[in-house]
């Protein structure tokens, strides 16, 4: 099953930056599953807390709130509003997460990991409209 989270459908709670590294607390990530390539094939919509950690970061906006979009850059490879899972990445790291009130996060560093806390509540049935 592959999985990964739709940025669109997150919630970011809290911002932290504690001895280089960015920690973004999410009360609620959007988890899509599919046998396919999740936010495109059918599947399912799963909702999870979630703790995503940005290595030796900078920060260049600070926002809690309710996602519209983003991407994220891991080296080379851009994730257009998903975030892969597992994630543990070593290397040129960017995250740009903007909000429904139009504030953005911006984060640059130089590795990534991601960790999903507590077990995961289904919501749906997903399938391309």
């Amino acid at each position: 099953m592959n999985s990964a989270i739709e940025i669109h459908d997150s919630v970011i709670d809290a911002i932290t930056n504690v001895d280089g590294k960015a920690v973004l607390y999410s009360s609620s990530v959007y988890i899509h599953k599919s046998l396919g390539k999740p936010g495109v094939d059918p599947g399912t919509g799963w909702v999870q807390r979630a703790k995503l950690t940005i290595v030796d970061a900078i920060i260049l906006t600070l926002f809690p709130g309710e996602l519209l979009g983003g991407y994220l850059r891991l080296g080379d490879s851009i994730f257009d509003n998903e975030i892969p899972i597992p994630l543990n990445f070593r290397g040129d790291t960017e995250i740009r997460l903007e909000s429904w009130n139009d504030q953005i996060i911006l984060v640059f560093g130089r590795g990534a990991e991601l960790e999903l806390i507590d077990e995961p509540t289904y919501v749906e049935d997903f399938g391309p409209e």
